[in-house]
């Protein structure tokens, strides 16, 4: 009986120690990684090609964003460079240390921080929320990912977290895993996990508060769909846009990349200039 209590000690003790492991590896809040380069000057380009990267979850994989953009910006005028990483599942904690990875390991974004790019798209967040990590999980993994590329001199391009048949997809998952999230979102201090709202309130004052927002173009989804219900031909799916979501996400991105790149090649002191080429380059809702 003794050996047996104790066998069944050492079993509940063991599960502890791994259950422990898993959680905080999968919850964790990491430091930054050290900068594997010194910084460099932001390049200053008199052609009319721009160097973009696309980073993110299963929303950055594939080549179609990637020809929209192209076929985008090519149609006002700018030949492009794009370099794009996306590793399906993966949550804003994946994304970030895709970036620090070795080259040639499954899903590294190395080249991003190596290619003296002038623009990053960030597309993250529903893998995130899917798998109801936190608001603090995702603000804080969203915030290292943008310091850093605005550290190797890289403007961040950062779509808000998407709208998208959230309740769907939660719903869907197995009795295993949703007992997971239900576990986790009691014992861990993530911040909220059951509203999409939550998750960009919490990102939007981070950036707010460390004075990110002011170095990144910020790219509203809710300018692409701001009810999925009422919009589902966006979508290919609960958690994945169709090819006119895309279309219409890929549209704005460009637009809103425009606007920087008109107010950059501004004259050093056009104060009635300014207000007028402001006021000539809005960014467009529209698809």
């Amino acid at each position: 009986m003794r050996i047996r209590i104790k066998l069944l000690l050492l079993a509940i003790g063991a599960f502890v120690l791994v259950s422990g492991y898993y959680f905080y590896n999968r919850y964790s809040l990491e430091q930054r990684h050290t900068s594997q380069q010194a910084a460099r000057p932001h390049k200053i380009s008199n052609s009319n090609v721009l160097r973009i990267g696309i980073i993110g979850d299963s929303w950055a994989s594939g080549i179609t964003l990637d020809t929209i953009i192209s076929d985008e910006l090519l149609r006002r005028g700018l030949k492009t460079e794009i370099f794009s990483f996306g590793e399906p599942e993966a949550k804003t904690k994946e994304i970030y240390n895709n970036l620090y990875a070795s080259p040639g390991t499954p899903y590294s974004s190395s080249k991003i921080l190596h290619h003296n790019l002038d623009y990053c798209i960030i597309l993250a967040g529903t893998s995130d929320a899917e798998g109801e990590m936190g608001a603090k999980f995702y603000a804080y993994y969203c915030s290292l990912i943008i310091s850093d590329l605005l550290k190797n001199n890289i403007e961040p391009v950062f779509v808000t977290m998407p709208d998208f048949g959230f309740k769907e997809s939660t719903d869907s998952l197995g009795i295993l895993v949703k007992a997971r999230n239900e576990v986790s979102s009691l014992i861990i201090d993530n911040g909220s996990t059951g509203s999409l709202d939550d998750y960009r309130k919490q990102v939007n004052q981070l950036l707010q508060d460390t004075h990110l927002r002011d170095s990144t173009i910020v790219v509203p989804f809710n300018m692409v769909c701001d009810n999925y219900e009422k919009h589902k031909i966006l979508y290919r799916n609960s958690g994945h846009l169709s090819v006119a979501g895309k279309q219409k996400m890929g549209k704005l991105i460009v637009q809103y990349i425009l606007n920087k790149e008109h107010k950059s090649n501004l004259p050093a002191n056009p104060a009635g200039n300014a207000n007028i080429a402001a006021s000539n380059v809005k960014p467009q809702s529209g698809g």
